[in-house]
């Protein structure tokens, strides 16, 4: 399904569907001006979503030959028709972050140590390979690694009459990149700021930062004062500044809940603490969740609890094979 969603300049909404996927599709922005085109994000490598991003270009009468495809992180949803489009002729502009990292996962490393990881937090055993069999991030990412021209904060991109600035918001991953429409006042936020959901702020490794860089980002782009949001999922349909207040109100939600549930059962690993946590899963119990949405909260957890940690509000400890947690004050 393909829409117009903004006239001066002329852009527009590709739906792309994510099958079997909570997040239901991505928003494939297209941007025309001066006979350029740009296009944000790409949806998964797989055949559904290659369909309806082709049809919507072909709606558009748009050519991948030439086109700039700017992709806003490294998640599969983002990327994955990454290779199709660089085939076809189209430049890619992505941050250096987040392509570095796409390339050390393509080398076969990081799933493992991830795996690790996971487990020293308490996650089970017996659910690991479940959740590496379901896991969409690793079933449908692009097979090689594609050439791109990196940018970074502050770097400029010219599309026809549009200037856009690309601005750093490391959280969601650590290369996470918007585009800044200043004239304009138009921001493309990638996953940096949905407004019906929460994007997920995880942790692939010990001593992580992502939810402190993640409140720092929030009030990057605050400062922005964006007239106009486009969000990779769901729809716009508050003010900036409104949503990032809600945002920053959960996770402070989120770290006094965790508080709450280590000063009330001290001593539970990672896994334990998120079994406890108020989830909107479609109204699913913890335990009827799949092991790839325990992995996900569990990751979010993690990030909570590393935040914690580094603020001396929280413990953790080494017992035996598992790492537990309390709360410093516990």
């Amino acid at each position: 399904m393909v829409a117009k969603v903004y006239d001066n300049p002329e852009i527009y909404r590709i739906e792309v569907p994510l099958p079997q996927n909570p997040l239901k599709y991505l928003n494939c922005h297209v941007v025309k001006s001066g006979g350029e085109v740009l296009i944000v994000d790409t949806g998964f490598n797989r055949p559904e979503c290659r369909a309806a991003f082709e049809a919507g270009l072909e709606e558009l009468k748009i050519s991948l030959d030439g086109a700039v495809l700017f992709l806003t992180h490294i998640h599969s949803d983002h990327i994955g028709l990454a290779e199709q489009c660089v085939k076809a002729g189209s430049k890619v502009r992505m941050s250096k972050i987040d392509h570095d990292l796409f390339r050390y996962i393509l080398s076969g490393a990081h799933w493992v140590k991830m795996e690790k990881f996971y487990l020293s937090e308490g996650f089970p055993e017996s659910e690991m390979a479940l959740q590496s069999d379901g896991n969409q991030a690793r079933i449908y990412a692009p097979r090689t690694v594609f050439p791109v021209t990196p940018v970074e904060d502050g770097t400029e991109l010219r599309l026809g009459n549009c200037l856009f600035r690309c601005v750093h918001t490391p959280g969601h991953s650590p290369g996470h990149t918007c585009l800044w429409l200043e004239r304009e006042k138009l921001l493309f936020a990638g996953d940096h700021v949905l407004c019906d959901i929460t994007p997920n702020i995880g942790v692939r490794k010990d001593g992580d930062t992502a939810l402190a860089n993640y409140l720092t980002s929030l009030d990057k782009v605050r400062r922005l004062a964006a007239e106009h949001v486009f969000p990779a999922h769901r729809h716009a349909n508050r003010g900036l500044s409104e949503r990032i207040d809600e945002l920053k109100v959960h996770h402070e939600q989120r770290l006094n809940e965790i508080l709450a549930v280590m000063s009330k059962e001290p001593g539970l690993t990672a896994y334990e603490i998120a079994a406890h946590l108020s989830w909107s899963v479609r109204g699913l119990l913890w335990k009827k969740f799949s092991p790839t949405q325990k992995r996900f909260a569990m990751s979010e957890t993690l990030s909570h609890l590393m935040h914690l940690r580094n603020g001396a509000r929280a413990v953790r400890y080494l017992d035996g094979a598992v790492y537990r947690n309390r709360a410093a004050n516990g």
